[in-house]
């Protein structure tokens, strides 16, 4: 089908709408990206920043995120338009993110850090008006469980093929060309100013939103977050999300200086960055099958499991090893994606049930998990470059033994212990219960 979401029990969206709709995820993971790796080194070594400065820059900014998600949620659910519930929010947020992208990702030495926390305002309201009313739709776009696991999935791979496409750039400039960083993360500032209207242009072309009116009115997004937190299931996955956006942040936040000063490599880092992108490529769909023979729980299972023990070698890499770091990157990568797969099917589950009880809050669940992530990940990101500053790691020294391998557990530790409590917590909880008997079995991701 073209641009037409059906409310049927079998709607299936083609593989052509399926990746139009997802398209925007190729620019929230360009900001991610951009935002938990490029940024932190940007900042600390070209502009001259403190390292533990920059930290507090990024946690501030996931605070601001805090505050505005719940409320853009609420109200995209709360106030619907002509236009729809989700369409008029994200077509604000695009130009927001590329007037924020150009005061962020050209800044030059001598900027101001006042400075960069107001783009970095303009930057994040822009991204938010996007991400949370088109996460809130992706969620109600299927009745069926495992169309909305090929939903999520798809998703997920169009993240990662994002990830790729988007990293050739800054590769091409590092190995090609043989410029730095500052380089390098202007080519990616260019890419989201791009990208950004294009792909809020693709999802409002293609994709209608599904007819389904709330019933329910609640007086302002804390109070229904307040009676969303009341259910054991979905507090459990919001621990779950915690867990993972600090660890990831963590861990990507460190990745170059890991890289580049603790593994002495350097003008690798954005060039190993691909591998983390091309494995999830090729085995979502793999996991995502999986998840419909075994169980969602089973499958985040393996994979919480498998970085527990991958992430920690990390630890015993040899400086100049690159041979050995590919493999290593290659191992654990290739469970990279599963938990946000899976965990937002998970949202899916409960936002269906919600919708055929007349229910129609997407984006405020959305936001709900959403605001946890991004507080966790500037949590994260902010406790590891603060770590690092406490060490007397400086981006632009050598010979700082003590501090590289502080560098070294702020890159590996964080996501081993976040795995190894993952899953204590799957081992104590059941698989989530049925969605309902509006669903049935749907295909798995496509490849």
């Amino acid at each position: 089908m073209s641009g037409d979401i059906r409310s049927s029990r079998t709607e299936r969206l083609s593989r052509v709408d399926l990746f139009a709709f997802s398209s925007p995820v190729i620019l929230f993971q360009a900001v991610e990206l951009a935002w938990r790796t490029y940024l932190p080194a940007f900042f600390a070594a070209t502009l001259g920043l403190p390292i533990a400065a920059v930290g507090m820059l990024l946690l501030a900014a996931r605070l601001f995120d805090g505050l505005i998600d719940p409320c853009i949620g609420w109200a995209s659910d709360r106030f619907p338009t002509r236009f729809g519930l989700r369409r008029p929010w994200m077509v604000v947020g695009a130009p927001l993110v590329s007037l924020g992208a150009l005061g962020l990702f050209w800044a030059v030495p001598g900027t101001g850090i006042a400075t960069l926390a107001a783009w970095s305002l303009v930057f994040h309201l822009g991204y938010t008006l996007i991400a949370t009313p088109h996460g809130g739709w992706g969620l109600e776009l299927s009745r069926d469980a495992h169309e909305r696991v090929r939903v999520m999935g798809a998703k997920i791979w169009v993240a990662m093929a994002g990830m790729i496409v988007t990293l050739v750039l800054p590769s091409l400039l590092e190995r090609g060309f043989g410029l730095g960083r500052a380089a390098q993360v202007g080519a990616l500032g260019a890419a989201i100013v791009l990208l950004a209207p294009i792909t809020v242009l693709l999802v409002l072309r293609r994709i209608r939103e599904p007819d389904a009116p709330s019933t329910t009115r609640v007086a302002n997004p804390f109070a229904l977050f307040a009676g969303m937190l009341r259910t054991r299931e979905m507090r459990r996955i919001l621990i779950l999300y915690g867990l993972v956006g600090m660890a990831d942040a963590a861990a990507a936040g460190t990745f170059l200086f890991f890289v580049e000063q603790a593994l002495a490599l350097p003008g690798w880092g954005s060039t190993l960055m691909l591998v983390q992108g091309v494995v999830p490529l090729a085995l979502l769909p793999f996991w995502a099958r999986m998840s419909r023979r075994f169980g969602k729980r089973r499958v985040l299972l393996a994979g919480y499991g498998w970085q527990a023990l991958v992430a920690p070698l990390a630890l015993l890499l040899p400086a100049g090893g690159l041979a050995l770091l590919v493999l290593w990157l290659i191992a654990r990568s290739l469970v990279f994606g599963v938990d946000y797969m899976l965990l937002r099917a998970m949202v899916g589950d409960i936002t269906r049930r919600e919708v055929e009880q007349g229910q129609r809050w997407a984006s405020s669940r959305y936001a709900l998990f959403n605001v946890t992530l991004r507080l966790a990940m500037g949590l994260g990101v902010a406790a590891a470059l603060g770590a690092l500053g406490w060490a007397g790691f400086a981006p632009d020294e050598a010979g700082q033994a003590e501090a590289l391998f502080a560098v070294r557990a702020a890159y590996a530790l964080p996501p081993t212990v976040a795995a190894l409590i993952a899953c204590a917590l799957l081992l104590r909880g059941g698989e989530a219960r049925p969605a309902g008997p509006a669903e049935r079995p749907g295909a798995a991701l496509a490849a």
